[in-house]
């Protein structure tokens, strides 16, 4: 089958600002790294029920058009200030198995638990610059008084007893701040 160029993930954010690469390829927990940087962090959870998945998780969930799968989506804020907009997506059936905890966690972050679990593997990132035709740009600007033309984004696959969830963080542009 061929990827649609317009969905495609790459493994490296080629054209990427340097001091964006740098937020984009860290590899340990970004809450933590946002912790860091921040005198106040927060999550502030905005959406979180049985929802479709966007046409560009399907093939990496193994989801057709129709199932549904929990959503979870999020903005991680310092100092009030959102600087992330996360959404996760795990399979209806898996939320009995190994992911069991995961609609209940509210306002504490899902980063978090992926970090501190040792028997949860984590796949390569993956990256993509999101532009107004992707779903998860509108969802992304609903805390902005602006529009950019783009976010960038990574996810990856956090793996525990076989069963994957998805995790997507989207940059928002404060981030270049901290």
């Amino acid at each position: 089958m061929k990827v649609n160029p317009l969905l495609a993930w790459l493994p490296v954010p080629v054209s990427a600002p340097v001091d964006l690469r740098w937020w984009l390829t860290h590899p340990g927990s970004l809450t933590r790294l946002l912790q860091s940087h921040c005198t106040h962090f927060r999550v502030e959870p905005v959406f979180q029920a049985l929802a479709t998945a966007c046409t560009d998780e399907l093939d990496i969930m193994n989801l057709n058009r129709q199932t549904r799968a929990l959503v979870r989506e999020v903005y991680l804020r310092c100092d009030e200030t959102p600087v992330v907009f996360a959404h996760s997506i795990v399979k209806r059936e898996h939320l009995q198995g190994a992911w069991r905890g995961l609609s209940r966690l509210g306002n504490r972050s899902l980063g978090t638990l992926l970090f501190t679990n040792p028997l949860i593997q984590r796949a390569p990132l993956a990256f993509k610059k999101l532009t107004p035709y992707h779903p998860l740009y509108e969802r992304a600007c609903k805390p902005l008084q602006s529009r950019p033309s783009h976010f960038w984004a990574r996810r990856s696959l956090f793996i525990l007893q076989y069963q994957p969830i998805l995790v997507t963080e989207v940059f928002l542009p404060a981030i270049r701040k901290l």
